[in-house]
Formats: C-alpha cells, structure tokens, sequence
C-alpha cells in the first residue's frame, strides 16, 4: 500500500493577527486531506495570544521571541523554527501558511497532486506599483532579459539592479485565470508546500545587499532564492486561489474603502 504523506502545516503569527483567527482556524481543521499537523508559532512581545492559541484543539503552538531588530528577521526565524519542528518530527512535506490566508478544503491534496518539490496556491494583495494601489497576485515571473533592456530605457535603478535577475513581475491576469500549473520566479508564500528535499537545505532569512536596508528584503524572497540556487524549480498552481483577509490590516475612510496605512490611499476591496 502506497504511502500517505506527513504534512505539518506551519505558521508564524502575532496578537495583532487575532482579527482573522476565527476564520483561519476554522477552515484549517475542515481540510480534507488524511495525515497532517498543524503547527503555530507565535512571536508576540507577551504570552497573552499564546495562552489563547494553547486552548485551539488539536493545534500544536510554540513560543518565539521578538527581539530581532528586523520585522522580517522575526519572521524568517519563526518560519524557520518550524523547519527545524518538520525535520526533528520526520515530516514528508511542510505547507508554510499565513494565518490570514485562507485555503480551499482541498489544498493539500491538490498541490501534493503537482508532485513538485515547492509549489503554491495563489492570493493577492495590495501594492503600490507606479504610484497607484493595484490589487495583484502574490506571485512573481521572471523578467527575460529583452524586457529588462526595454525597462532599463525609460527607468534609473539602484545599483543594486544589475540585470534581469534583480527584477520581478506580478503574474499577468491571463496566467492568473489559466487554471495551470506555471513555473514562476517566487511563488506564493502563505499556501506554499515544500518537499523534505528542500527544507533539509533551504531556511529564511534576509539579503544583505550594499546600499539596501535589510529589514525590507523579505524572508520570503531569500527562501526561495535560496531554494532556486539549491537547484529546485518553484511553481505556482494557479487553480488554487486562497482568500486573503486584508480588512483587519487597512483603515477605513469615510465611505467604508479600506485605506492603505503607509499610502494613506483609499481603494475599494
């Protein structure tokens, strides 16, 4: 009889997420998949959310502290205690979730069925590109290098941007609505399933380059830079979409849109 593969599910989190844990919580206990564990790390300054989250049934949580002087930095050393968890607990793969992404009831097997070794669902965010809030899928291509001369025509980069490698570009809403499996630079970060192949070489971390502030790298970014140096092709699953719970994060103006706290924009969800 074939195998059925150990999944733990693993997250880090903070008080401040408590606006989406009845839902997160909820959806990941209905997941149909047979053999999985669910694995929280929280890194609050105090243990207040950490006594709430010990009384989750069936959900495993650990306590990190906060004293990195990077948000991020945080962030990469609780995902990464959850690695060493995965590895310590013979773990066959590692869904590295957000707790405000929430799945379908089916991801596991559904990007177990992609039989990749890092492969993502797929959920959007907000970002500021040109000037403007763009509602634009977590996921990034790749930027050929014909495209990166084009750009290099009409925009001045930091000398950090040396070629094609230092750029990136959403998924086009064609690639969004394709239903495929598709190769892609940095997959989605808060649905991403790994292989023990890759957590036994890959953790987070930050990119030290000269003239940029380490704290706004993303530890998500050097994972998977790092996964693509160890020889590992990473793919997004453009069927599976997760619903993204942004409402607790925005402010809202007048008129109820959300308004993005450092563009002080509104937009309408």
């Amino acid at each position: 009889m074939e195998k059925t593969p150990k999944v733990l599910i693993g997250l880090p989190t903070f008080k401040g997420m408590k606006y989406c844990h009845k839902e997160f919580y909820s959806r990941i206990k209905k997941l149909t998949y047979s053999n999985y564990d669910v694995l929280v790390v929280d890194n609050s300054k105090d243990d207040e959310y950490f006594n709430e989250l010990k009384k989750e049934e069936g959900v495993i949580v650990m306590k990190d502290n906060r004293k990195e002087k990077y948000k991020m930095q945080v962030l990469a050393n609780s995902r990464n205690k959850i690695i060493e968890y995965a590895l310590e607990n013979d773990y066959d793969y590692l869904l590295t979730m957000d707790p405000d992404v929430i799945p379908p009831e089916n991801i596991i097997e559904e990007l177990l069925s992609c039989e990749k070794n890092v492969v993502s669902g797929l959920y959007f965010n907000y970002y500021n590109s040109s000037g403007k809030l763009k509602y634009l899928p977590v996921a990034f291509q790749f930027i050929t290098d014909e495209e990166f001369k084009e750009i290099l025509k009409t925009t001045k980069f930091p000398p950090s941007v040396k070629s094609s490698e230092d750029l990136r570009r959403h998924l086009t809403q064609e690639e969004v609505d394709s239903g495929r499996l598709i190769k892609v630079k940095q997959p989605s970060i808060g649905c991403t399933l790994s292989s023990r192949k890759v957590f036994e070489k890959v953790r987070h971390g930050l990119f030290e380059i000269e003239g940029v502030d380490p704290g706004i790298t993303g530890e998500d970014a050097f994972y998977f830079h790092s996964a693509r140096k160890e020889g590992f092709d990473l793919y997004v699953y453009t069927k599976i979409k997760c619903e993204h719970l942004l409402e607790g994060k925005y402010e809202k103006d007048s008129e109820g849109n959300l308004v993005h706290p450092l563009f002080k924009q509104s937009f309408r969800h």
